[in-house]
């Protein structure tokens, strides 16, 4: 008896320490990913957007300053610096010169925005 009684407090011990940590072990490895990047707006694609604003989810690619282009995916809560302002998905525009902390979209997946995908209202 006392043998089932120590094995069920263990694993409830394990259960208990794997519930605290599991999503901190997480957060971690997505906060990895996050990257800070300055440049020029040179494409846009808005994918969906919620009903309130702030809510768009999309890509851009972004000319860096130090030279190279990188496709990053914009999300809700993604912030985006124009200027010294936070501005959302919705409020940009090719050609913007931005600092944006967003994940960076694998190339060899296929996903990324096309070039002059996006166009000025006439």
């Amino acid at each position: 008896m006392k043998g089932i009684m120590a094995t069920a407090l263990l694993g409830l011990c394990l259960a208990l320490i794997l519930a605290v940590a599991w999503p901190a072990l997480a957060e971690e490895q997505r906060s990895a990913l996050l990257k800070q990047y300055w440049g020029t707006i040179t494409s846009i694609r808005i994918d969906r957007c919620g009903k309130r604003p702030g809510l768009c989810e999309g890509a851009i690619i972004l000319a860096q300053r130090e030279g190279g282009e990188v496709s990053l995916a914009i999300r809700p809560g993604t912030w985006v610096k124009r200027g010294q302002r936070l501005v959302l998905l919705e409020e940009l525009s090719v050609g913007n010169d931005v600092h944006v902390q967003a994940i960076e979209i694998a190339a060899e997946r296929g996903v990324r925005p096309t070039k002059n995908e996006a166009t000025t209202p006439p």
